[in-house]
C-alpha cells in the first residue's frame, strides 16, 4: 500500500497480490492488474454522491435535427396543419393570404381606391363611373348634343334647298340674294346653335361631377337627383360658361387688332410674319389657360364656390401639376376622338358611296337624299359626341379629385365619411373648410 499525504483527493491503492492459483487476475492473465484497479500512483476523482451527469437534450449536429434542411414537399407548398414545431389545430387560421406586414392596401369604397390615383385608376374609373350611372352621366350630355346637333341641321336645309334648285344659279339672272340669304341663316344659326352649346356644355360637366363624386364612395345617383343636386350651381355654371365667352373674346380681339394694325401699318411680308406669330402665341397661350382653368366648373360644384373662387381655386389644384393634367387631357381627347370617329366615318362614307351610284340625271332626288343623309349623320354624330364627352367630363372629375388628394388629403375626408356611412349630396361637402377645401389639408403628394 502506498500512501501520499501531500495529495488530499489519492486515497490508500493496497498493493496488487496475485492470485495464488495463477498468478494474476483471472480476467487479464497473470501478472497484469485488475481492471477496476488503478495503476499505482493514479488518480481517482472524489465520488459525488446523489450527482449524475444531466441526460441529452436532444441537441445534437445540425444534421441530427435537421436545421438548414428543406421542409418536406415541394417548395412553396403549404405548410401541414399546426405548422413545425406547434400542436394539432394551432396553426394558420383559413381565409385569404395576408397582406405583408407594414403595409395595407388603400381602401376602394367605389370606383377608385381612396389615394393618389395613376392614368389607369383615372381612365377605368371614369368607365365604370358611367357603367353604374348610366342616366345622371351620358343623359344630359347626350340630350344637350341632339339639340346642338338639330340646330345645325335645321339651319343647313335652308342653304341645301338654294343650291338644289336649279332655278335659283342657273339662267341668265341668278338669283344671289337668296344664296347670300341662306349663307347668312348658316352662319348666324351655326354661332347660336355653338354659343348655346357653350352654356350648356358647362352645365353638362358641372352635372357629371355629381354622380361621378358619388361613385367614388360607391353610392348610385340617378338622373332626376343629380339635377336636383345640381339646381343651386346652376347659375354659377352659366358665369362661368360666359367667363369662358369673354375670355374667347378678348383674346379674338387682342389677336384681330394686333394683325390688324400691323397690317394698315406695314407690308404684306410683315403682316404675314406678325400674323403666324400671333396665331403661334394665341395657340399657346389658349392650351396653358385652358388647363389652368379646367377644374373651374368642378370647384364650383363640389365646394360650393363663387365663381372668382373657383377660378383661383383651378390655378392653385394645377399649379404644380400642369404638365401631367396636360398629357392627361391631351390623351383623354385623343382616345375618345378616335372612337368617335371610328362610328362616324363610316357613315359618311356611306353616303358618298349611295351618292355615286343615283343617276346624275335627275339632281334634285339626289339632293333631297343628300339633305336627309346630312341629317342623320348630323343626328347620330351628336349621339357620339355626347357619349364621348361624357368620358371626358368624367376623367376630368377624377383627375380633380386626385388633384385634390395630393394637395389637400382629400382621401381622408372622404374616408371619414364613408366610415360613419354620411351620405351626403356631394361628398367631401360636409368636411369642407371656410375656404371650401378639406380643413385637413395636409399638402402637396
Amino acid at each position: 500500500m502506498t500512501d501520499d499525504p501531500a495529495n488530499p483527493y489519492h486515497r490508500p491503492v493496497p498493493d496488487a497480490e496475485p492470485d495464488a492459483g495463477d498468478g494474476g487476475d483471472p480476467a487479464t492473465g497473470p501478472g497484469e492488474p485488475a481492471a477496476t484497479d488503478p495503476a499505482p500512483g493514479g488518480f481517482v476523482p472524489p465520488a459525488s454522491p446523489g450527482w449524475q451527469a444531466p441526460a441529452p437534450q436532444g441537441w445534437g449536429s445540425p444534421a441530427d435535427q435537421g436545421w438548414g434542411a428543406p421542409p418536406s414537399g415541394a417548395w412553396g407548398a403549404a405548410p401541414a396543419p399546426g405548422g413545425p414545431g406547434l400542436p394539432p389545430g394551432h396553426g394558420v387560421p383559413p381565409g385569404p393570404p395576408a397582406a405583408p406586414w407594414g403595409y395595407a392596401p388603400p381602401p376602394k369604397p367605389g370606383v377608385v381606391p381612396l389615394r393618389p390615383l395613376g392614368i389607369g385608376d383615372l381612365l377605368d374609373g371614369s368607365f365604370q363611373a358611367i357603367r353604374r350611372n348610366a342616366g345622371a352621366t351620358l343623359g344630359l350630355s347626350v340630350i344637350v348634343q341632339l339639340f346642338v346637333g338639330v340646330v345645325t341641321a335645321l339651319v343647313t336645309l335652308p342653304l341645301f334647298s338654294v343650291i338644289g334648285d336649279p332655278s335659283v344659279l342657273e339662267g341668265a339672272d341668278p338669283d344671289f340674294g337668296a344664296l347670300a340669304g341662306s349663307l347668312a341663316t348658316l352662319i348666324g344659326g351655326s354661332l347660336l346653335a355653338a354659343l348655346v352649346s357653350l352654356f350648356l356644355l358647362v352645365i353638362v360637366q358641372g352635372a357629371v361631377t355629381v354622380p361621378v363624386l358619388r361613385a367614388v364612395l360607391n353610392r348610385k345617383t340617378r338622373f332626376g337627383e343629380a339635377l336636383r343636386i345640381l339646381r343651386p350651381s346652376i347659375g354659377r355654371l352659366l358665369l362661368v360658361a360666359l367667363l369662358y365667352l369673354g375670355i374667347g373674346l378678348a383674346a379674338l380681339l387682342i389677336c384681330g387688332g394686333t394683325i390688324t394694325l400691323v397690317a394698315l401699318n406695314s407690308s404684306a411680308g410683315a403682316a404675314f410674319t406678325t400674323a403666324a406669330i400671333v396665331l403661334v402665341l394665341a395657340i399657346g397661350a389658349a392650351v396653358w389657360l385652358g388647363v389652368r382653368i379646367t377644374f373651374t366648373a368642378h370647384a364650383v360644384v363640389a365646394e360650393d364656390l363663387t365663381v372668382r373662387r373657383a377660378l383661383a381655386r383651378s390655378f392653385t389644384l394645377v399649379k404644380s401639376s400642369w404638365w401631367r393634367c396636360f398629357g392627361i387631357l391631351l390623351l383623354t381627347g385623343i382616345i375618345v376622338g378616335v372612337v368617335t370617329s371610328l362610328i362616324t366615318s363610316p357613315l359618311s362614307m356611306a353616303g358618298g358611296m349611295i351618292g355615286g351610284f343615283m343617276s346624275p340625271e335627275d339632281p334634285g332626288a339626289l339632293m333631297d337624299f343628300l339633305v336627309k343623309f346630312s341629317f342623320i349623320t348630323t343626328i347620330l354624330t351628336a349621339l357620339a359626341t355626347g357619349l364621348g364627352f361624357a368620358y371626358q367630363c368624367a376623367v376630368t372629375t377624377l383627375l380633380y379629385t386626385d388633384l385634390r388628394i395630393r394637395r389637400d388629403g382629400f382621401d381622408m375626408a372622404l374616408l371619414r365619411e364613408f366610415d360613419a356611412g354620411i351620405d351626403t349630396p356631394i361628398p367631401g361637402l360636409a368636411g369642407a373648410g371656410p375656404s371650401g377645401h378639406d380643413a385637413g389639408a395636409t399638402g402637396t403628394r
